[in-house]
């Protein structure tokens, strides 16, 4: 708010605080701090989980963007997979169905590590509201998934269910995984001729920076010309120990739900990306394996009937109204019923993954937090 003092223009609003990153040789930055700005902070601390936010301060201020992997305060933690809504029965429930597919390690948390990397605000508003592109694996990394999802499928079968698929995330194939962007509107994402997308390695303790440009084809390129090689795949932050290292069947979670979406209204994507779209959505379907995902589901009606109350029935439909436009799957879909097919089943589950870390109450106009966890200044 602005005020007139002294004939200049003033205003009541402070800096947000600063917080040093010695990892990055950069010291706290001592301003002043009204009371307000003061309880504001204290009061969204209050109001958080403890647990969640020691699990998202294992992340170092340090690390740089997942995708262009400049570091700074103008990142925000991401998440791969939230719920539709705040919402603590969601949480647990997209938990336990996470652990009943074997797709994470145990005692697995939403706003743990393995769910969030840091992305460039703009980059994660694109990817995570407007939904300009996706992130899934790379062509081998997704091969080899596909492979060894296989495997732990046919082992459940050969065991007639009396078996945990498992998954040794402590080995390369998941800490080393590498990542692709799928751009699903490049004009949008980068609107104007020589606009590009600036990517980062690192050299030594310096960076060095490379422009991508999109393509007549839609691909990220080089050049603005379709023989320019592509945007290469990308590792995550090598850097984190091996329990905190990013869970790639949950970016693959998030990258599906974006692709089938496309699917509904698509256009001509250049062949790789294609590929990469196809790739994920098979492995995807494999992960969802019908007797696994059959299994979850009579023990949760199972636990339905024992705990469900008229008030419990009324919340949830409660809940999928105020969550229509929180969904990045763009549709609201009813918890199912007793009788309700495979494909139901495995819907209503994505429906319940697809929150958006900008909710429906944000502005989209708007430079702040967003609400959700962004402890980088």
């Amino acid at each position: 708010m602005s005020t007139i003092r002294n004939g200049r223009i003033s205003t009541t609003s402070k800096y947000a605080k600063v917080i040093g990153v010695p990892e990055l040789s950069l010291e706290s930055l001592e301003r002043e701090y009204s009371d307000d700005d003061l309880h504001s902070v204290a009061s969204v601390s209050s109001s958080a989980s403890t647990r969640a936010a020691e699990e998202r301060r294992k992340i170092s201020r340090a690390e740089g963007c997942f995708i262009t992997k400049q570091p700074g305060y103008h990142l925000v933690r991401a998440h791969w997979v939230k719920t539709v809504q705040k919402d603590a029965r969601l949480k647990f429930e997209v938990k336990t169905f996470l652990e009943g597919l074997g797709i994470v390690r145990q005692n697995f948390s939403l706003d743990a590590p393995p769910n969030l990397t840091p992305l460039d605000r703009n980059l994660h508003y694109a990817l995570d509201k407007l939904g300009f592109f996706a992130v899934t694996c790379s062509k081998p990394t997704l091969q080899a998934l596909i492979y060894l999802v296989e495997k732990e499928n046919a082992e459940w079968q050969k065991r007639g269910g009396q078996y945990n698929r498992y998954f040794r995330f402590d080995q390369p194939l998941f800490t080393d995984a590498m990542y692709e962007l799928v751009l699903l509107h490049p004009h949008h994402l980068l609107p104007k001729r020589g606009s590009a997308l600036t990517v980062f390695t690192e050299h030594g303790e310096n960076l060095s920076g490379k422009m991508y440009f999109v393509a007549p084809d839609g691909a990220l390129r080089e050049t603005s010309e379709n023989d320019s090689p592509r945007l290469p795949a990308f590792p995550s932050n090598r850097t984190r120990v091996l329990e905190h290292a990013l869970n790639p069947f949950l970016v693959l979670l998030n990258a599906e739900i974006a692709f089938r979406r496309f699917k509904r209204r698509s256009h001509p994507l250049c062949a790789d990306y294609t590929e990469l779209i196809d790739l994920t959505i098979d492995l995807v379907d494999k992960i969802y394996f019908k007797p696994i995902v059959d299994q979850i589901e009579r023990r949760r009606n199972q636990d339905r009937l024992v705990y469900s109350t008229h008030k419990d029935v009324h919340i949830d439909k409660a809940v999928t109204k105020e969550s229509a436009k929180n969904s990045r799957m763009g549709i609201v879909v009813e918890q199912p019923g007793p009788d309700a097919s495979h494909e139901e089943i495995v819907e209503y589950h994505q429906y319940l993954m697809s929150g958006c870390d900008y909710t429906d109450e944000d502005s989209e106009d708007s430079d702040h937090d967003d609400g959700f966890d962004d402890d980088y200044n």
